[in-house]
């Protein structure tokens, strides 16, 4: 397999470079590591590579272990999925906004830094030739969950904790150093809800539509839950809203991840199984948005009705306090810039998107890996309902956790009648 597999770009001067970066002078060999299964990266081609180099000063060796994302061969592949919009997005959060956050705390110098997404080793951006080098944290023992399964309380502690400090320094940067907040977030684009992708997705949104409206029929037909659940799931006013939530502006907006499910959580455990660390990885529906956004989507589309019933405050209050940590390490006031109270309110304004996005990141987190379409083999005037083409779950168990969502955002009164 030769470096042009992942870009036209990527040559043997960017393994330079990467040594460089890792401390050596220059590379003296590489070799990729086995792929990724089908259905792992709708956006992208990713590669494992391990690069090799030295430092001819002191004759030390050097040993970089990669991920690398390379744009789809397959052109349809490419305008299906909007590779070019989601490369460019990921590229600037490496490149915009981490070396911002880095200044930002190498000027207040916190105690506990917050490092925990992956080194970026070189990219390359102009639509066509876009990739990106990422640190392969399985190195360092951090791996990701199965797709299909229930995150565990523990889990999701940890989960809710990462998160809490991942948008703590953005409501600590946005606080001390506002200016600076908003230039590093100007970088990052809305890759999924806005009036210039509605025709892209509206379709696909059509189906995801369907199957909750199914789901929420079959689990609690009869109810207020049905009633109020199919007038939310209306397409058109669904995006909408979408658009909505994802481009106001509140005091507890900050850098978003955007796709907060658990195989974005790599996570390290001890010898004796207990979560220990995560890094958050793949940045790129990054955006300036609520924090409820991040929070809800990964409420509603990781945790299982039991773990919301008897956790969920235990969770949020978890997330909360792992926040103000940061925020006061990084030498802002958290009682000023996030009160438990302000954010009860974010969540009243904006946890609904959790139900927006989860019908599409459950119904396809819950399809079996041989039903993932092969993007390979795309033609050439496909349209995203081609590839997501879902219908109605057939297993009761998959209807009910596709309902359940609903049931939960209506009885905290995040979705009204």
């Amino acid at each position: 397999m030769s470096l042009s597999e992942i870009s036209s770009k990527f040559t043997e001067k960017t393994l330079d470079e990467i040594i460089q970066k890792a401390g050596g002078t220059k590379h003296t060999s590489y070799k990729f590591g086995e792929g990724f299964k089908k259905g792992d990266s709708y956006l992208s081609r990713v590669y494992r590579l391990a690069v090799y180099g030295v430092n001819e000063t002191d004759g030390s060796t050097v040993e970089v272990h990669l991920i690398c994302k390379g744009m789809p061969d397959n052109v349809a592949r490419r305008k299906v999925f909007h590779s070019a919009d989601f490369f460019r997005n990921e590229i600037n959060f490496y490149t915009k906004v981490v070396p911002a956050w880095e200044d930002f705390q190498a000027r207040h110098k916190p105690a506990n830094p917050f490092t925990e997404y992956p080194k970026c080793f070189a990219s390359h951006c102009d639509g066509q030739n876009d990739f990106i080098a990422l640190e392969n944290v399985s190195f360092r023992g951090y791996n990701a969950p199965n797709r299909q399964d229930y995150i565990s309380l523990e889990d999701a502690i940890l989960t809710m904790r990462t998160l809490g400090r991942f948008h703590g320094i953005s409501l600590a940067f946005r606080a001390l150093e506002p200016e600076k907040f908003e230039a590093a977030a100007k970088g990052l684009e809305e890759t999924y809800y806005n009036e210039a992708k509605r025709s892209w997705y509206i379709g696909f949104l059509g189906l995801a539509c369907n199957v909750a409206k199914d789901a929420v029929e079959k689990t609690y037909s009869g109810t207020e839950y049905e009633t109020i659940a199919k007038k939310f799931l209306q397409p058109t006013p669904l995006y909408d809203d979408l658009i909505k939530l994802v481009s106001s502006d509140s005091p507890l907006a900050a850098i978003g991840h955007g796709d907060c499910w658990t195989p974005n959580f790599l996570t390290r455990y001890s010898k004796d199984k207990h979560p220990e660390a995560i890094i958050i990885i793949d940045f790129q529906l990054a955006r300036r948005a609520s924090i409820a956004v991040d929070i809800s989507f990964f409420i509603y589309s990781c945790t299982s009705e039991a773990l919301r019933e008897s956790h969920y405050e235990q969770l949020l209050k978890e997330y909360h306090q792992s926040a103000c940590a940061l925020i006061a390490d990084l030498g802002a006031d958290p009682t000023t810039v996030f009160s438990w109270e302000a954010f009860q309110e974010e969540l009243r304004r904006f946890a609904r998107f959790g139900c927006g996005m989860g019908i599409e990141s459950l119904p396809m987190s819950l399809i079996e890996d041989d039903e993932v379409a092969d993007l390979d083999d795309m033609k050439e005037d496909a349209v995203l309902t081609d590839v997501w083409d879902i219908k109605p779950f057939k297993e009761q168990n998959k209807r009910e956790r596709i309902a359940q969502i609903f049931k939960h955002a209506i009885d905290q009164g995040y979705i009204t009648n």
